[in-house]
C-alpha cells in the first residue's frame, strides 16, 4: 500500500524540518568541537562534529531517495538562529564561560535525542525498502549521548562542586 498524498506531504514537511535543525546543529557541534580544541575533550569533540555532519549527509541522502528536496529557507532560519544564540552571554564578556559548554552541551543532547527519534520515524515510515542503514545511525545517536551526558556530568561537576580538601 503506498502513502497517500497527505503523508507524503506531511512526512516532507518533517523531513525539512529535521534538516532546518540538523544543518543548525552541525553548525553548534563544530563551534563548540573549536572553542573546546584546547581542551582534553577535544579530540572526542571533534569526532562527535563530524558524526554530525555525517549524520546531516544521511539525513539528505535518505530524502534524496524519498524524492524529497530540503527547504532552503528553513535552514537558512535556522542557520542565522544558530548564529544568534552563539551571542548569549554566560557571565563572561572576553573569555569564555564554563557555563557555555554546560549549555553547549545539554543543547547537544537535546539534538540528538532529536536525531534519535528521527531515525525510529523513518524506520516506521520506510517499511519498505527499509534503509538498513538507519539501526547504525540510532546506534550512533545512542552512543553521542553517552559521550554527551559523561562530559556534562563532567562539567557540572567542576563547575559545581569545590574541590575537594
Amino acid at each position: 500500500m503506498s502513502p497517500t498524498a497527505e503523508q507524503t506531504k506531511l512526512l516532507s514537511i518533517y523531513l525539512e524540518d529535521h534538516v532546518a535543525g540538523a544543518t543548525a546543529g552541525s553548525q553548534r557541534a563544530a563551534r563548540l568541537a573549536d572553542a573546546e580544541a584546547d581542551t582534553k575533550d577535544a579530540h572526542v569533540l571533534a569526532t562527535f562534529a563530524a558524526d554530525v555532519a555525517k549524520d546531516l549527509d544521511a539525513l539528505l541522502a535518505l530524502m534524496k531517495t524519498l524524492g524529497v528536496e530540503p527547504n532552503r529557507l528553513k535552514a537558512g532560519v535556522a542557520s542565522v538562529a544558530e548564529k544568534v544564540g552563539a551571542l548569549k552571554l554566560n557571565g563572561r564578556v572576553f573569555e569564555r564561560s564554563p557555563l557555555s559548554t554546560i549549555v553547549e552541551l545539554e543543547a547537544m543532547q537535546m539534538a540528538v535525542r532529536g536525531k534519535r527519534s528521527l531515525w525510529e520515524t523513518l524506520q516506521a515510515a520506510m517499511t519498505s525498502p527499509r534503509p538498513a542503514e538507519l539501526d547504525e545511525l540510532i546506534g550512533r545517536a545512542d552512543a553521542q549521548l553517552d559521550m554527551l551526558s559523561g562530559l556534562h556530568a563532567e562539567r557540572v561537576a567542576n563547575t559545581f562542586n569545590p574541590p575537594a580538601g
